[in-house]
């Protein structure tokens, strides 16, 4: 138990039937503390909304439980006061309803917030009180998941689902002190891995997930994991120790290519603002071919690292070809994607697939342009937008994205009372998802300006770049490195910036190309 939350309000319902609102979605249960007559049954439900008519919105997901109560607890009385949680279960809500209950006060029903107890490594704060709402949101829906396992959400289903988990595992690490998660989490992806090489869409799994759920955009986790950790720890450890898994996985991988030699099977730009959540603009096959590109990419650092020539040979040549099928593919003759939309064009420029930037990058502003700054991709897409628009200079758009209003856009959220994000931008679906995060790592390496680099990882070399986007007036934060505490602070003052930047031991900063040694360091610009 890492919180404690007193119910804010309660509402009568029936003769015994009462809502309290804790007002905060969490993951946990509840304190219930009551006295009542030996064999009262009081019945606890719990929701993370309410409909207009004070009933519980359970968002269709009691369709998934029909056989048992879904988010239930029942308790007997026995005459004596009682202070009671259940200890077998938990789930997610901010509201509660208990049915049988006498004359409850606010003090019946207190929520007990309970996650992996991690700490952070991170704050951030600035001139937009959104996004500092959204920062916040994105925390709590980040611990909600934080289970021994990264669930997807507390409430329906409380799976690994692989898919999100790529999705936030950088924010994660520059947010959260979860290094140690993901090492046990790790065991878990390896133990899933099949004798063919296949990895499931959930880990840990009981066997489903081995054919719906699956593909790149789900056993990317196989690579991302040890990637970043080896980025953001310099321990190239679990990145070395992985390799023959790596190998192993890219053989099932190549084993499924189609007769072109691209990758077409799994998970696509999943749950963007589409009709149908699973049916993008952005084929499967761009996107897990590119993705597979990238695995290319990280298994090679993984065989130099591990001083294994003829497997650092085999990669090279592979995604020498891969590369090539790929250009050759989706590249047109003037520079630009022939997948005119914004998951396409940003994964391109992500990872490094063109001819010509800047051709590339006036098609991606031309595509945020056409969709009134709004998002047009699923989770894939969302985790290389931000940054392609970064690549290309062009942060004001991405921040023009992240603070949109109207739909599909995080306002929706916020102004809907979210305390916890989403699962989609369609409202009836779970309302504590961590898969749409990664805006809390662009707001650390963006506006505060704190960028791990690949060539000196572990933070021995860290890069200043702050943006001082026209509509922040100030910004800080910190992220709490494997050295100490890299922070930035910047404000407007007449008409200037004035930027503070304080390095720890063992971090060279580069602002500017000028280089920080360890202390405190003020400039004007």
């Amino acid at each position: 138990v890492c919180a404690e939350y007193k119910a804010v309000s309660m509402i009568r319902t029936e003769a015994s039937r009462f809502i309290f609102d804790i007002g905060q979605n969490i993951s946990g249960y509840i304190r219930l503390k009551v006295r009542q007559k030996s064999g009262d049954v009081i019945t606890i439900r719990y929701a993370e909304q309410l409909n207009e008519d004070n009933t519980l919105n359970l968002n269709k997901m009691a369709e998934f439980y029909p056989q048992s109560p879904f988010q239930t607890d029942i308790f007997i009385c026995n005459g004596e006061e009682c202070i009671w949680s259940p200890q077998f279960v938990y789930h997610g809500f901010r509201y509660v309803e208990l049915t049988g209950v006498e004359s409850p006060e606010l003090e019946t029903v207190t929520g007990l917030f309970i996650h992996l107890d991690i700490p952070f490594r991170s704050a951030f704060e600035c001139s937009n009180p959104y996004l500092n709402k959204l920062f916040q949101i994105g925390r709590m829906a980040t611990l909600s998941n934080l289970q021994h396992i990264l669930t997807d959400c507390p409430t329906r289903e409380k799976l690994g689902w692989a898919n999100d988990a790529q999705a936030s595992t950088e924010q994660m690490l520059m947010n959260f002190d979860t290094v140690k998660f993901f090492h046990k989490w790790m065991f878990d992806i390896l133990d899933s891995m099949r004798e063919d090489g296949a990895i499931p869409g959930i880990i840990p799994t009981p066997g489903w997930g081995y054919e719906w759920g699956t593909g790149p955009v789900s056993s990317g986790i196989l690579f991302e994991i040890p990637y970043k950790i080896y980025l953001y720890t310099g321990d190239d450890t679990m990145l070395k120790n992985c390799l023959p898994a790596f190998i192993r996985h890219l053989g099932y991988i190549m084993g499924r290519a189609e007769p072109d030699g691209l990758i077409n099977y799994g998970l696509s730009d999943w749950a963007g603002p589409f009709d149908n959540l699973d049916g993008p603009p952005t084929p499967v096959k761009f996107t897990d071919s590119l993705l597979t590109i990238k695995f290319l990419k990280i298994a090679t650092l993984a065989a130099t690292l591990s001083n294994s020539t003829l497997e650092r040979e085999k990669l090279e040549q592979d995604l020498t070809r891969m590369s090539s099928i790929f250009k050759k593919t989706y590249l047109q003759e003037d520079g630009t994607c022939l997948i005119h939309e914004q998951t396409a064009i940003s994964m391109l420029i992500v990872h490094g697939i063109y001819d010509s930037l800047p051709v590339l990058s006036d098609q991606l502003k031309r595509s945020v342009e056409e969709h009134d700054f709004h998002h047009n991709c699923g989770m894939v897409g969302l985790r290389h937008l931000y940054y392609a628009l970064n690549l290309c200079g062009q942060q004001e758009y991405a921040y023009k994205i992240i603070t949109a209003t109207g739909y599909p856009s995080y306002s929706p959220w916020i102004d809907g009372d979210a305390t916890t994000l989403w699962e989609t931008w369609q409202p009836g679906n779970s309302k504590n998802h961590h898969m749409y995060s990664d805006f809390m790592l662009w707001l650390l390496q963006t506006l505060v300006g704190i960028q791990p680099v690949l060539e000196a990882p572990g933070f021995r070399k860290v890069i200043i770049a702050p943006s001082f986007l026209t509509e922040i007036n100030h910004c800080r934060g910190y992220h709490d490195s494997c050295h100490g505490r890299i922070a930035v602070a910047w404000e407007r003052v007449n008409g200037r910036i004035e930027l503070s930047v304080s390095i720890p031991e063992g971090v060279v900063g580069d602002w500017q190309g000028c280089l920080l040694e360890a202390g405190e360091h003020n400039f004007t610009t």
